[in-house]
């Protein structure tokens, strides 16, 4: 029997950032069913490996973005916009599918200007409830109840959407497909894992760690901030000026992550809102335990405080440096966090979100 085809729409898989790890694991894991697709705006290329019978195909229409002026960030959205519907619709009148997986808001408009948002459109979401604007907020109130699914992969937000009349349906994301081993924890780093921009907040890890070093006296410990973002030179600038560059590292994203994970000891996470929060089920399945502020909605999903690692009251700064000074000061506890989020991740049912994703599928 042919298998059924799945398009997934979404700008492009080049960045080395989670939402586009979680499509390229559910893109990898849904080939094993259905055919599957993956059109992007930009290059045909990605950053995370995919199965080889899975496509990427290009629009040919990249957004390309002025981070220094907003009106030319309006003006580069609406012209693109504009440009991707003309294209998508072209596309998707010269290719059939079963099923249409789009994982933003606007992408789910340029889907809506091309072909409408039917019973065949799975929307997904991988931010929190409370991280965009008040004009996606609005397309999303607008577009995303006439999809046949709203995937949330977050409990708290499913039954906040569920209140609001989305179509919404609780399913988590796969584990990332690394080579996991645990952590030995024998080295003295701390690591953080994200893109560098206002959401993530890694401002806040160097103003900790500039506590860490100058006010605690702690010189034999390492930051590393892995990923990259329009805010890196802020920070090389603030690493610079607390004189932390013996402390305090900015490494490059990398195809084996695993690297970084399994060099550290424990993770650190200040994001403003983080949805599910790749990094931190990724980072527990190295045997690393967490120290997060308890941002909606993921993290929470995730962590058990005080027995696997810290959720600290959100933008608690004083709370954040006395769970981080725990952690490095108790070693013992701090080995004991790390086994029990290995034993947590080893739980974590890949096959069970699998079921539930063929159910939404049949």
């Amino acid at each position: 029997m042919k298998n059924k085809k799945i398009l997934f729409y979404f700008n492009s898989m080049m960045p080395a950032g989670g939402i586009e790890r979680v499509i390229a694991t559910l893109a990898n894991e849904f080939s094993k069913f259905l055919d599957v697709t993956i059109l992007v705006k930009d290059a045909p290329v990605t950053h995370y490996p995919l199965n080889q019978c899975v496509k990427i195909e290009s629009l040919g229409n990249e957004i390309k973005l002025d981070l220094n002026s907003k009106i030319n960030r309006i003006f580069q959205v609406g012209k693109n916009l504009i440009g991707s519907k003309r294209k998508l619709k072209k596309y998707l009148a010269n290719n059939d599918f079963d099923y249409y997986y789009i994982a933003h808001p606007l992408n789910v408009l340029e889907f809506y200007l091309a072909k409408g948002i039917n019973k065949q459109v799975i929307i997904t979401e991988h931010g929190g409830i409370d991280a965009y604007n008040k004009i996606y907020k609005g397309l999303k109130k607008w577009l995303y109840p006439k999809a046949k699914t709203y995937v949330v992969p977050t409990k708290t937000d499913t039954r906040l959407y569920t209140d609001l009349g989305f179509p919404s349906v609780y399913i988590p994301h796969f584990k990332s497909a690394l080579t996991y081993s645990k952590s030995l924890q024998d080295k003295k780093i701390a690591i953080t894992i994200g893109r560098m921009t206002e959401a993530k907040r890694q401002w806040i890890l160097i103003d900790l760690w500039n506590k860490i070093v100058h006010t605690h006296k702690i010189l034999d410990w390492q930051l590393h901030i892995v990923g990259d973002g329009n805010l890196k030179e802020e920070y090389l600038k603030k690493i610079e000026k607390f004189q932390l560059k013996e402390y305090v590292t900015i490494l490059p994203p990398i195809k084996d992550v695993e690297n970084y994970y399994k060099e550290a000891s424990f993770f650190l996470l200040t994001s403003q809102s983080e949805g599910f929060g790749m990094v931190i089920l990724e980072a527990m399945s190295f045997g690393l335990p967490c120290v997060s502020y308890d941002c909606p909605a993921g993290p929470r999903d995730m962590i058990t405080n005080n027995t696997d690692g810290f959720l600290v009251e959100m933008d608690n700064f004083e709370a954040l440096e006395k769970s981080t000074l725990e952690m490095i000061t108790n070693r013992e506890k701090m080995l004991e966090f790390g086994k029990q989020a290995y034993l947590v991740s080893k739980k974590w049912d890949d096959n069970s979100i699998l079921n539930e994703w063929k159910k939404l599928l049949n």
